[in-house]
């Protein structure tokens, strides 16, 4: 159960920061930057703590920079296509 929590705090930081970019394309308006950086940074911290509780320190190191490299790597890909299906 801790992993699954681990694995949203760690998605949900990652889309906090990916909102945080000017260049974000899921909404229309720019939402207010330092909060969500915040918001992003402190989910992070928080999924990497679960991250390590639920494993080993070095693993839960690992697997929570793993996940968070696939999420900044899926989301802007996810808001290209989605671009992609409401122009055909």
């Amino acid at each position: 159960m801790i992993v699954v929590l681990a694995l949203t705090l760690t998605v949900l930081g990652c889309a906090c920061l990916y909102l945080a970019n000017p260049n974000q394309q899921w909404l229309s308006r720019v939402p207010p930057r330092r909060l969500l950086l915040a918001a992003g940074c402190l989910l992070l911290v928080a999924g990497l703590a679960a991250w390590i509780a639920a494993l080993r320190p070095l693993a839960g190191f690992f697997v929570a920079l793993h996940v968070v490299m696939v999420c900044l790597f899926i989301f802007p890909y996810s808001a290209a296509l989605r671009g992609f299906a409401r122009k055909n």
